[in-house]
């Protein structure tokens, strides 16, 4: 299908601290023979990757030309505009318009790695761990001026079995096969379907920051799902010991069937080399590794908490990207 392009202009970036997945797609460009180019914003241009430094440090490494942005215009995209050249989104926090989707027509495409339309949005892998969703697809689709809307040319399911707990272990497995489904995909291997919308969930950002705090009304499973999805590679979930902030990670279910009562929920009632225990309305939560930016005292019959108000932020719509 794509035999006549000569050049690929990637717009996005890498997943923070990996070296995919456009890292790995321009690998496949360069073995390819075809010339690739990045446009990516300040910030993402910055992420951190496993081995190579930064990402605009990778790309250096690769001699492939990063062009790094506040915005995407028109102006820009002109410099690219001829018909030889495709544009492929990967993590674009942009909206491309429809005048500078127009100017490629039907060669302006997007990877995302989660099921359409089921997992629009951003931060899927957060909300899929939240849900306790165990599969997803790897999709490859046209863009179109709504978001994660345009047709879809090339998915590849995935399922996760239970030992896939946390955001590092569910791109692990995923980076494992978008290189595939990126060369598959360049090769014309594709099978173009439009989306069911009456299957569609659109989901926002998230920000570890803003949204990532514990509420200790929830029961273990939905505390631990929820510890889950902002868990490796980010700084994990949040609550108060005393005032002052921690984070947890690596948090397990136990004592299931345990009848603690609300009154308990948060309470610390075990501290052993397994980890710290802590009781919620429905079973216990065992935390193996806690952080906080001050030095405190933990021990038995202390409460976490997480004031209402936090709480209550934690639930804008306006935040960042997930950090």
């Amino acid at each position: 299908m794509f035999l006549k392009i000569k050049r690929i202009v990637f717009i996005g970036g890498n997943r923070f601290k990996e070296n995919g997945p456009l890292l790995s797609f321009v690998d496949v460009c360069i073995n390819s023979k075809i010339d690739c180019v990045v446009i990516s914003d300040k910030d993402r241009s910055l992420y951190p990757t496993s081995t190579l430094g930064n990402f605009s440090e990778a790309l250096e490494i690769k001699k492939v030309d990063l062009l790094s942005i506040d915005n995407l215009s028109i102006d820009i995209l002109e410099n690219y505009e001829d018909d030889k050249t495709l544009i492929f989104c990967v993590n674009c926090k942009w909206i491309l318009s429809s005048k500078m989707i127009d100017m490629f027509p039907k060669r302006v495409f997007n990877y995302h790695n989660a099921a359409l339309p089921e997992q629009r949005g951003a931060g899927c892998h957060s909300w899929r761990l939240m849900q306790g969703i165990n599969f997803t697809r790897l999709t490859i689709h046209e863009v179109s001026p709504e978001i994660d809307k345009g047709k879809i040319f090339l998915q590849d399911e995935i399922e996760f079995d239970k030992s896939i707990c946390n955001l590092a272990q569910s791109y692990q497995l995923i980076s494992s096969r978008e290189v595939d489904l990126f060369s598959r995909f360049l090769k014309g291997d594709i099978n173009i379907v439009s989306q069911d919308e009456s299957n569609s969930f659109y989901w926002p950002k998230l920000s570890t920051e803003l949204n990532g705090f514990i509420d200790w009304s929830w029961s273990a499973q939905e505390i631990v799902s929820f510890c889950n999805a902002f868990d490796e590679p980010f700084g994990g979930s949040s609550t108060f010991l005393k005032g002052i902030k921690v984070q947890f990670s690596n948090v397990l279910v136990v004592n299931e069937d345990y009848n603690f009562r609300p009154f308990q929920a948060g309470l610390i009632y075990r501290i052993s080399d397994s980890g710290v225990f802590v009781a919620t309305r429905q079973g216990g939560v065992c935390i193996k590794e806690l952080k906080s930016y001050k030095k405190i005292n933990i021990r038995e019959g202390l409460r976490f908490i997480t004031p209402p108000n936090v709480l209550l932020l934690a639930l804008s719509d306006s935040v960042p990207l997930i950090s």
